[in-house]
């Protein structure tokens, strides 16, 4: 049966039955506070319905407490073993939770609600930050985007381990599923794979037989898929379809040859570890994980105050080009209500179709293309019409002929050659000229790419503006150094999911708290300053000598 607290109501005071004065002076002031009044009343828990009931059954923990020691967790970067003593034994965490000391947590009891919650990361998320939103009236005007590798806690293997594990994993699935038919194997195959400790095959051979040892496991592999792919249930168990996987992306055979190498068609998707099939190796990190990305809010120059709360996470991965998730995180703020009118990004995820996509949400994407601007005449100088042709050059020549291709988006001009030759720019003109000929073959995209080019050539403004895109490494620094994102200890695509969702909803908490206390600190100092003020104007105000002299020697000396 679901229990939790109606947190919506607020308390008429702040009851705390243990600690001095002090204690509470101190909690009042610390994050755990902020996360009692601001976080913990928001917490969503409605997805707790289909896994209980609302009426029948043992009642469950608090379940936002449990949601909000989760979010906890990632603040301070705990073990799971951590999390559950502060749980029981930690006064700063049960003030924050709303919990009495006489609560209790096992083990097994919080994993039992961590897997409860796999797959509801974003929704915890977004709805924290809502309401980190309305209260500190976020301005989303101006937001920054960019993604990092989350490593995970895996080995990076090397083709020979790949197999060995892989076989071991399927190996010892079988044993536990069908130990009669693990014990008709071959002998040979299961003293390699399934060897004592005293005496493991692998490592009793020489480096010089590497290719032999490579190339035996290849057909122990393809060997074991033979003779298992139509067993009714032996070919439903994970680790054969690991197999499977394995012999698809490694496993060449042309005739009766086998050759192992990586598939052309999987080449960067391939599998890197059996234990978290999921996660890829990338080749521009040399990590293998998943890929974040972060959007957070910012400030137009260093000097204005900006919160940084992030916007938007999304998890990929790790060979997802940035090109191909920009637009998605476009359309989910826009159904946050938290679009932005400019989104910087580096130029990883610059692409003409994704400037024009954002220009149709109504959001300028500011990033630098690729390549540099050209040193003569572009394509952007020429006098172009709507249709996609081109009526003259910059020196006023008339074209000729467009032939206007709509499938390739491309179109063709033709100019005289003649006059092409005599030109004083035909050195730096893209127009190629040949004995018979002088056309342009451009693509429609290539003036508006011209134009950003330039822009961030020349333009002082929006050099200014792209020069905040640096500080969202900010968030990332964080994540890694203090929240626990540097190396994941969850294994698999759910649980590194969760993790790295938790781990932003804690930075937006931390955050959250760091901006009410600024301002808090910001609004006392305009106090006190409008108070010396005050009391300035009335210390000379009250003793009209004193001003008098005070004015006098005030008064500048010409002598």
């Amino acid at each position: 049966m679901i229990r939790s607290k109606d947190r919506r109501q607020k308390e008429l005071m702040d009851f705390i039955p243990w600690g001095t004065k002090s204690h509470h002076k101190m909690l009042k002031g610390s994050i755990y506070h902020t996360f009692r009044k601001d976080i913990l009343p928001n917490i969503p828990i409605h997805f707790f319905a289909k896994h209980f009931s609302e009426e029948f059954g043992r009642p469950t923990k608090d379940l936002q407490s449990i949601v909000g020691l989760f979010i906890l967790q990632a603040l301070r970067d705990m073990t799971d073993l951590e999390a559950i003593e502060a749980y029981c034994l930690n006064d700063g965490f049960r003030y924050a939770l709303d919990i009495s000391r006489s609560e209790y947590l096992s083990e097994r009891t919080y994993y039992y609600y961590r897997a409860k919650i796999l797959g509801e990361g974003d929704t915890v998320f977004n709805k924290i930050l809502a309401s980190i939103t309305k209260r500190l009236q976020l301005d989303a005007a101006l937001q920054r985007t960019d993604s990092t590798m989350v490593q995970t806690n895996l080995a990076r293997m090397s083709k020979l381990e790949l197999f060995s594990t892989t076989i071991k994993k399927f190996l010892g699935e079988l044993r536990r599923a069908h130990p009669i038919i693990c014990g008709r194997l071959d002998q040979g195959l299961r003293d390699r794979y399934l060897p004592a400790r005293e005496n493991p095959w692998f490592a009793s051979n020489k480096p010089s037989q590497y290719k032999e040892i490579l190339l035996l496991a290849a057909k122990d592999v393809l060997g074991l898929i033979a003779q298992f792919k139509d067993h009714p249930s032996a070919c439903k168990l994970p680790s054969f379809a690991l197999l499977v996987r394995l012999a698809e992306e490694q496993i060449v055979e042309s005739g009766e040859e086998i050759v192992v190498q990586p598939s052309k068609d999987t080449k960067g998707a391939a599998m890197a570890n059996p234990h978290d099939p999921d996660a890829h190796y990338n080749g521009h990190y040399k990590k293998v994980g998943y890929k974040a990305d972060f959007t957070e809010t910012c400030a137009k120059d260093k000097d204005t105050p900006n919160p940084k709360i992030v916007t938007q996470v999304s998890v990929h991965l790790a060979n997802t080009s940035d090109k191909t998730t920009i637009l998605d995180t476009v359309e989910s703020l826009e159904g946050k209500g938290l679009k932005p009118q400019t989104l910087l990004a580096d130029n990883g995820y610059d692409s003409d179709g994704n400037q024009q996509g954002c220009l149709e949400h109504g959001v300028e994407l500011v990033c630098p293309p690729s390549g540099a601007p050209a040193d003569g005449f572009g394509v952007m100088d020429f006098v172009r019409t709507e249709e996609n042709t081109i009526i003259s050059c910059p020196m006023g020549q008339q074209c000729a002929e467009n032939i206007v291709d709509f499938g390739r988006k491309k179109t063709v001009s033709h100019f005289d050659p003649a006059r092409c030759r005599e030109c004083p720019h035909s050195y730096d003109c893209p127009v190629k000229i040949t004995k018979r000929k002088a056309k342009l073959e451009w693509d429609w995209k290539k003036p508006r790419i011209e134009v950003r080019r330039q822009m961030f050539a020349q333009d002082t403004e929006t050099k200014t503006l792209y020069r905040q895109r640096a500080g969202g490494e900010s968030a990332f620094s964080v994540a890694k150094s203090k929240l626990g994102l540097n190396r994941l200890r969850r294994r698999g695509r759910e649980k590194a999911t969760l993790s790295i969702f938790l781990a932003a909803t804690a930075l937006n908490v931390l955050r959250m708290h760091n901006w009410l206390v600024w301002c808090l600190f910001s609004l006392q100092f305009s106090k006190i300053s409008r108070f010396l003020e005050f009391f300035q104007s009335l210390r000379f105000s009250s003793h009209p000598i004193r001003t008098k002299m005070f004015r006098q020697q005030a008064q500048p000396c010409f002598c």
